[in-house]
């Protein structure tokens, strides 16, 4: 009944100041555009412009939704990581369970000179709007970034840190390694050696010493706030297998750190600490094939960057 007493007062206040409300009663000329909303319809117009703004823009989760989202990437990393090499990187979990969710499209990566580099594009573009069924999120951000710095540098035109950012990139790059060793190698497993949250390293706070009263107790807040969500997840786990051709056992050990977002509580950033054994410089060519990497060798030469419509960046340090 709030929306009524809200019609009522706008109708006392229109007949208050003077004869603007009857002059549109009576038919006559109003300083409004004629395409305009009349003055009793002008507060339903607004909701218009709200559901046209992205949920997203403006929503934050509340502390204990924000731990519950962590948590939750938490349980499905521990559970679907050392199955990597049999169902591939699932990103999904059922939020009223907590049971992680295996997307049911598969990608098929085929490497070739007849294969276009962007098919996998609009396929994982098609496996992300799968999960929209009520109950279901991803873990990761759609803006999820991907980071290495091999120990040694690559020689050109390979950048110093490698760098993936966009969710579909993400994928093809997981589904890639998951495919290559899958063809080399046999009886591969991913054994999880530490699994642990840790904060990121503290920056100094900024100085609110010219801020008023109010003003400086609710940026405090802010700065408090934002601090405690300042969290990442660290992942050591070993990996294991037999060459196919040689029928040696091969083991890497790998580490990477998660970062979780700060406003939404998703993994929007995970950099790969260390491989070792490192990959050998056939990985980075295969995976700049598979991605559109198209950059010009030769001394001199200005590299071209990712061919055009993919979303992947490259950056020299």
């Amino acid at each position: 009944m709030q929306g009524d007493d809200l019609d009522l007062t706008f109708l006392r206040g229109s007949s208050r100041e003077g004869e603007g409300y009857r002059d549109l009663a009576l038919g006559l000329r109003s300083s409004r555009p004629p395409d305009s909303t009349s003055l009793g319809t002008s507060k339903s117009a607004k909701p218009e412009k709200t559901r046209k703004k992205d949920p997203k823009e403006d929503a934050e989760l509340s502390d204990a939704e924000w731990e519950i989202r962590t948590g939750r990437a938490l349980f499905v990393l521990q559970e679907t990581l050392p199955e990597f090499f049999k169902i591939g990187l699932v990103t999904n979990v059922d939020k009223s369970t907590g049971v992680p969710v295996q997307s049911s499209s598969v990608l098929p990566l085929t490497l070739g000179p007849s294969v276009n580099p962007l098919d996998f594009l609009q396929q994982d573009s098609d496996a992300q709007d799968e999960p929209t069924e009520a109950g279901v999120e991803s873990i990761y951000s759609p803006k999820i970034k991907l980071e290495y710095t091999p120990p040694s540098a690559l020689p050109t035109p390979f950048p110093r840190t490698l760098h993936i950012e966009g969710f579909p990139l993400f994928l093809a790059s997981a589904s890639f390694m998951r495919h290559t060793m899958n063809a080399l190698y046999s009886d591969l497993a991913v054994t999880l050696l530490k699994v642990s949250f840790n904060k990121l390293p503290s920056f100094p706070q900024k100085d609110l010493s010219c801020a008023g009263g109010l003003g400086k107790e609710l940026q405090s807040r802010r700065e408090k706030k934002r601090h405690s969500r300042e969290k990442s997840l660290s992942v050591r786990f070993m990996v294991t297998g037999n060459a196919r051709v040689s029928g040696g056992v091969s083991e890497w050990e790998v580490e990477s750190t998660y970062i979780f977002s700060p406003l939404t509580g998703l993994i929007h950033k995970q950099v790969i600490n260390s491989i070792h054994p490192a990959p050998h410089q056939a990985v980075y060519d295969s995976l700049s094939k598979l991605l559109g990497f198209s950059w010009s060798s030769g001394s001199g030469n200005v590299g071209k960057g990712p061919a055009p419509g993919t979303m992947c960046k490259a950056r020299r340090n």
